[in-house]
């Protein structure tokens, strides 16, 4: 009867583990408003540092009543695995939209803030540097991206649409679009 007990509790507690999990993933498309100030990179940052993980049971068989289930109190894997789970960084284009524009909003609301101040050349200046430390990547380059640098690239391929010596040569002597 406690074997059966056991099953039963350890069944009801991955079936509830696994509706937590489908209720997490419906909330989140609706993000908060501090989500929606934040930018992508912050949020990329904090997805690594701490990524979600979902307990799966290694066998969805249905238990018989000989195996014995082991309950999550008594081992810490309990007889699970991790898998993070993977989120989808599609946004649509609304929310793209809005979002940019509450940052612009925002910016040039202190950017007149700071030329009251006659601080605005310093402000300008100092946005430009943020916006091109934001857009060049600092992290690494995922698995199968191609790199900008022909070099690093295997058979040093290089990329479709940059120029090599060859075609300046040709489009030098030839023309621009010529085929020879």
């Amino acid at each position: 009867m406690e074997a059966k007990l056991k099953e039963y509790r350890a069944l009801r507690h991955r079936k509830w583990l696994e509706e937590n999990e489908k209720a997490k993933a419906k909330e989140e498309p609706e993000k908060s408003f501090l989500n929606f100030l934040l930018s992508k990179n912050s949020i990329k940052m904090d997805d690594e540092k701490k990524e979600d993980e979902v307990p799966l049971v290694e066998n969805e068989e249905k238990p018989t009543t000989s195996q014995v289930l082991i309950q999550p109190d008594e081992s810490p894997s309990g007889g699970r695995t991790l898998e993070p789970i993977n989120k989808s960084t599609q946004e649509s284009w609304k929310y793209f939209i809005t979002k940019w524009s509450i940052y612009f909003i925002i910016w040039l609301t202190v950017y007149i803030i700071f030329l009251k101040l006659q601080f605005g050349a310093v402000y300008f200046v100092i946005s430009l540097l943020i916006g091109i430390y934001l857009n060049t990547r600092t992290g690494p380059k995922k698995e199968g991206e191609v790199s900008a640098y022909s070099v690093f690239n295997e058979n040093c391929a290089s990329i479709d649409g940059t120029l090599s010596a060859d075609q300046i040569v040709r489009e030098l002597t030839f023309g621009p679009g010529n085929l020879q």
